[in-house]
């Protein structure tokens, strides 16, 4: 990989690669006036105008299966959704800086063909004859800027990769379009996607849009944030430690960390590849629940054990999404709450969202306990040894290409390039911790009354709010369940109020993170600030967490 214009500086390239990007939106949809940066929370902003009323009609409700529904039907084509969606989406960009690549024309196209095909056929591309939960008949769907779609460009923000033109499809991509989607843009990330705000040298940093002061999130970070401001209605992310829950919380959104290969990996592009003691998983993130299992669910359908040689063998199983194996549907679930991993403190605003879930849980008829975290420090410290195994030698090469300095704070400056034999020694420590975690996990059966283990851990996307940009957070209330590969989802309850959500006095601090995320949180800052729970399952338990997922929405609905 290589710059296309090596005699260029750096900061040349990248200001030449965004020049480029700026001249891709269509006078037509310039804003005329931005909001000014006093102004925080661009959700509000008055897209009509800049986008016709039906632009708005059927962007604005973010209902995938609503809007698959219209498709299916032929009320809407795939050429004006996909038109609303890359319209909404070139307007969003705007306010808060979350695309790198756009490629609509290309989009176009391929609508064009779809209607086409349906016109012809009264039948949809895919097996729509199952409607929803089953095809994606021209639905726009944003992928995040490391999945490669044959002849777009893709850099992962590194400028020394500006200029690298993918030769095929990932084979996610490939499902994708057989079901019938449309991808039409990519979206901002990190530099190495390693830490947990969507900034690089190439396109700079994207802005949380419920407060533009705070971070959106990473590593698909501009996935959450396009999400958040309806230029998506669904979204793929990938998660290495919370990196699609993380952003999807920040923005309020739904989010999915499937197992290992439950979903396809091959032909996208990652950093540290060969790195599979803790392999990185893509996932949906979408403002519409019923997103997790359409997305899910279509891509299990296009087998992609075919095309990717470790995808797992599992078809989609609607007696796990029945809860089969959790007393059934309609049955009483018992949910285990992590208010506190013993290492960090969360913040006072998802204390509250945990003291909500689960009053309105139990209102629903369910049970609740309490899960005493055990080794959460040594799990923290074994996954930072992964991360960081080969001394930053991955990133420095990418780096070294361009003259770029390298970003970010997962990735330690000084990390030591372990050799073979300590490495396998992390990778030991690492089965060793999961082996212990699935023993506390089973013990829970002597808790719950339901003559099961706990069916799922509720507990916070993040430790603290959505952080203001370029400050540090501790990832280990998501990357858990990296380490040990628990399916985990992330759903929004409710956002910071400084009124209830007042700073407590200082506790005895037990980690430098503690006393970071402490000193970080000023109510006032993260006004109006989403604040998310994740819900974990057991490893391959998608199709039972999404359920529970649901269930979780359903009851937080009612109980609002």
């Amino acid at each position: 990989m290589g710059s296309i214009a090596p005699e260029l500086s750096w900061q040349e390239t990248a200001a030449k690669k965004k020049a480029a990007q700026a001249a891709l939106i269509p006078p037509s949809l310039v804003i005329k006036s931005l909001p000014g940066p006093d102004v925080l929370d661009v959700t509000t902003f008055d897209f009509s105008t800049v986008l016709s009323s039906r632009d708005i009609e059927i962007t604005e409700p973010g209902d995938v299966g609503a809007l698959l529904a219209k498709l299916a039907s032929g009320e809407y084509t795939a050429v004006e959704v996909t038109q609303a969606y890359s319209n909404r989406a070139l307007v969003a960009h705007q306010l808060v800086n979350c695309l790198t690549e756009i490629f609509v024309d290309q989009a176009l196209e391929r609508a064009k063909e779809l209607d086409a095909i349906f016109a012809k056929t009264g039948k949809p591309v895919g097996p729509l004859q199952q409607r929803m939960y089953v095809v994606y008949l021209g639905l726009p769907i944003s992928l995040k800027d490391q999945i490669d779609v044959e002849g777009i460009e893709l850099n992962m923000g590194y400028v020394g990769w500006v200029g690298n033109i993918s030769q095929k499809n990932s084979v996610l991509v490939d499902i994708l379009l057989a079901q019938g989607a449309i991808v039409y843009c990519r979206t901002n990330i990190p530099q190495a996607l390693m830490f947990g705000e969507a900034v690089n040298a190439v396109w700079g940093s994207t802005l949380n849009p419920f407060n533009r002061n705070l971070t959106c999130g990473g590593s698909s970070g501009g996935e959450g944030a396009l999400i958040g401001l309806k230029g998506s209605p669904l979204g793929v992310g990938s998660d290495l430690g919370g990196s699609i829950r993380i952003p999807a919380a920040f923005q309020g959104l739904y989010g999915l960390r499937p197992s290992y290969n439950r979903v396809p990996y091959q032909g996208s592009t990652n950093s540290m590849e060969g790195q599979e003691a803790v392999p990185s998983v893509l996932g949906p993130m979408t403002s519409s629940i019923d997103g997790l299992k359409i997305f899910m669910k279509a891509v299990a359908d296009g087998k992609p054990w075919l095309a990717d040689p470790i995808a797992l063998r599992l078809p989609w199983n609607e007696d796990e999404y029945a809860l089969k194996n959790h007393g059934g549907e309609g049955g009483q679930l018992c949910f285990a709450f992590m208010a506190d991993d013993g290492v960090v403190k969360p913040q006072p605003p998802y204390l509250r969202a945990m003291e909500e879930t689960k009053k309105a849980l139990v209102a629903a008829g369910h049970k609740v306990i309490d899960w005493a975290p055990i080794d959460m420090a040594e799990g923290h410290k074994i996954i930072m040894d992964i991360y960081n195994a080969d001394g930053g030698h991955d990133i420095d090469l990418a780096c070294k290409l361009s003259g770029e300095p390298r970003m970010g704070w997962v990735l330690q400056k000084d990390a030591k390039h372990l050799s073979t034999y300590e490495y396998w020694q992390v990778c030991k420590a690492k089965l060793a911790h999961i082996k212990k975690q699935l023993d506390h996990w089973e013990a829970t059966v002597a808790q719950t009354g339901t003559g099961r283990p706990v069916d799922a851990i509720i507990c916070p996307a993040s430790a603290n709010s959505p952080q203001p940009h370029g400050k540090a957070q501790y990832i280990y209330y998501t990357a858990f369940c990296n380490l040990a590969d628990y399916s985990a989802s992330v759903f929004p309850v409710t956002k910071v109020d400084p009124a209830v959500d007042v700073k407590l006095p200082a506790h005895e601090f037990r980690a430098p993170a503690d006393k970071m995320i402490y000193e970080l949180y000023e109510p006032e800052m993260y006004r109006n600030a989403p604040i998310s729970l994740q819900c974990v399952g057991r490893k391959n338990e998608e199709e039972a967490v999404i359920r529970m997922t649901e269930i979780i929405a359903e009851a937080l609905a009612k109980a609002a």
